[in-house]
């Protein structure tokens, strides 16, 4: 069998694969999209709240900025999950490195990291204004510049 010939069959499975499934294909986009969008928005409201408290936005920025995480996640997670899809339809062998534990861990923090980071960036913005009280202030500046309190 020539190279062309492997890759027409494993072109036309692929296809013949996802067209088969796409009602499972399409349910689980639908999930993953509906998911991110939730875990982005909640994630960027709970950032940002601290700032709002604070008034450094306004209720329009803020509701800006979680309109534009939800536009952001609904776009960019069915192009993610849609290329995903093709990818393991015509590589059926890259399914059992992206079930190992290692990528399930590591992707794991990855998602835990892009949680987490906006959150501490939001406390640390809210210590740095004197939102936790001056001595908290003063300590995180003390922290940053190395020095110790005098």
């Amino acid at each position: 069998m020539t190279v062309g010939e492997q890759l027409y069959i494993r072109v036309y499975n692929a296809v013949d694969s996802i067209i088969s499934n796409s009602g499972t294909i399409a349910r689980l986009g639908i999930t993953a999209t509906g998911t991110a969008i939730l875990t982005q928005v909640t994630v960027t409201a709970i950032s940002y709240s601290l700032d709002l408290y604070r008034g450094d936005i306004t209720i329009e920025e803020y509701k800006n900025l979680i309109v534009e995480t939800a536009k952001t996640a609904g776009i960019a997670t069915p192009i993610v999950f849609l290329v995903l899809v093709a990818v393991l339809a015509l590589f059926p062998e890259f399914t059992v490195v992206l079930s190992a534990l290692v990528v399930v861990a590591g992707f794991n923090a990855l998602f835990g990291m892009s949680i987490a980071m906006p959150i501490i960036q939001s406390l640390l913005r809210h210590a740095q204004a004197g939102g936790f009280g001056e001595e908290t202030a003063e300590a995180y500046k003390n922290t940053l510049g190395g020095s110790t309190p005098a």
